[in-house]
């Protein structure tokens, strides 16, 4: 496959981490721009099966809903695979439809944004400690899809292909033909088991992707801040290395110019951070919407029935949905903390020190610069899905209540009954 490969500043080839391989697994990472005819054609055959297989295994649960839409146990797991199929067949359209959005996104971050030793040794070691941890849980997310399908062969085995009520993955009816039938059986438990293998990845995929571009996002309005920390030692630095004499005016000058320097620096970051909320905005909605409804249902699902060893796919998969709220609420709130505090940093880059040393038409446009880059930084950046959830600690607390809430009131329902 002719697939885009991302490069460094210097041109160096990025090696991606095993969860964005999900892009590729799912036949979603972007081609070249110049991609041969045969390599379109196979990514978009492949990707049309994918589709087809989502769309059969859903069909099948929302008929075995119909079917048995008085028993609010066993509506509720189909429910729960009901809402992630949906939810990645969505998923899969918006991003086919940002394919060139997304190659010009990865372009953008690994040239200009993307953290490396060279740029600050001390900030990329703290880096590097916070990526171990988001490693490790999005690596987690894909605990659940390995419980799932060795449970399942674990479940085929103990009956048998002859077995006239073989189980399937997914709890699923189909009118049209006879799935119990082996060679269907085998077929149906191939599209069905690709779902769980595809919603995983590419879940693991967003989520390590949105996580990696806040993060060292949020590390450069860092760096942003900690410039301008040492900016009067860094304009008196330019003077002693340079020819200009050391002068008050001419440390004016400097200081002036270092700043708008930063201050370039941050509108580059800024149209970066904007082209980076517009990519992330609906997959932000959909974990918002979408999981608050699947950490309900497969909480209920957990707690209506004994606890056994199947119990362990719904335990594993409510710490990983947990996690994901709290791994992006994280990183999102890391992003509005650093540019709140950059309008402090501008504020207190000691520009009061050069006041004493000016004359007034220095002075004046000094304290120009300071007040445009404080007016400008104002607004604190947070990344939204669609406007309708910042993705922010109090957000993410408030959809985990909202989760609850809905699970009390699916085991009201189920008592009542």
């Amino acid at each position: 496959m002719d697939y885009f490969v991302p490069l460094q500043f210097d041109n160096r080839p990025i090696k991606l981490p095993i969860q964005v391989a999900g892009y590729k697994f799912n036949f979603l990472w972007p081609l070249k721009e110049d991609a041969g005819i045969l390599s379109r054609l196979v990514n978009n055959i492949c990707l049309s099966v994918s589709v087809l297989c989502y769309i059969g295994t859903i069909v099948g649960e929302f008929t075995f809903i119909g079917e048995n839409i008085a028993d609010i146990a066993a509506v509720a797991e189909c429910l729960c695979t009901s809402f992630m199929g949906v939810q990645y067949i969505i998923r899969i359209f918006v991003l086919l439809s940002r394919q060139r959005a997304l190659r010009k996104l990865l372009r953008n971050f690994y040239r200009d944004i993307y953290f490396t030793p060279a740029d600050d040794a001390g900030l990329y070691k703290e880096i590097n400690s916070i990526m171990r941890f988001m490693n490790i849980f999005t690596q987690f997310y894909y605990v659940p899809m390995m419980l799932i399908l060795v449970l399942y062969v674990y479940d085929v085995a103990s009956v048998g292909l002859a077995s006239p009520d073989k189980p399937f993955i997914y709890r699923m009816s189909f009118r049209w033909y006879d799935a119990q039938v082996p060679l269907q059986f085998i077929i149906t438990a191939i599209y069905s088991g690709w779902l769980t293998i595809s919603c995983v990845t590419i879940w693991t995929a967003e989520d390590y992707t949105l996580c990696l571009v806040l993060c060292h996002a949020s590390f450069r309005y860092k760096k942003l801040r900690l410039d301008l920390q040492q900016l009067l030692e860094m304009a008196r630095a330019d003077l002693k290395c340079g020819e200009t004499p050391c002068t008050n005016q001419n440390l004016h000058i400097a200081f002036r110019r270092r700043l708008r320097e930063i201050f370039r620096r941050q509108q580059r970051l800024n149209g970066f951070v904007a082209e980076a909320k517009a990519h992330f905005t609906h997959q932000i909605f959909y974990i918002m919407s979408f999981g608050v409804l699947l950490l309900c249902v497969v909480s209920f699902q957990f707690q209506s029935g004994p606890i056994t060893v199947a119990s362990s796919k719904y335990i594993s998969w409510l710490i990983s949905q947990t996690a994901q709220f709290l791994l992006i609420g994280y990183f999102g709130q890391m992003l509005m903390d650093e540019t709140t505090e950059l309008r402090n940093s501008f504020y207190c880059c000691r520009w009061e020190d050069l006041l004493v040393l000016g004359d007034p038409h220095s002075n004046k446009l000094l304290l120009g610069d300071v007040q445009f880059a404080i007016m400008n930084s104002q607004e604190p950046i947070v990344f939204d899905g669609m406007k309708f959830f910042p993705l922010t600690y109090s957000t993410v607390s408030a959809a985990l209540r909202s989760a609850v809430s809905y699970f009390m009131f699916l085991n009201t329902m189920n008592g009542e009954n």
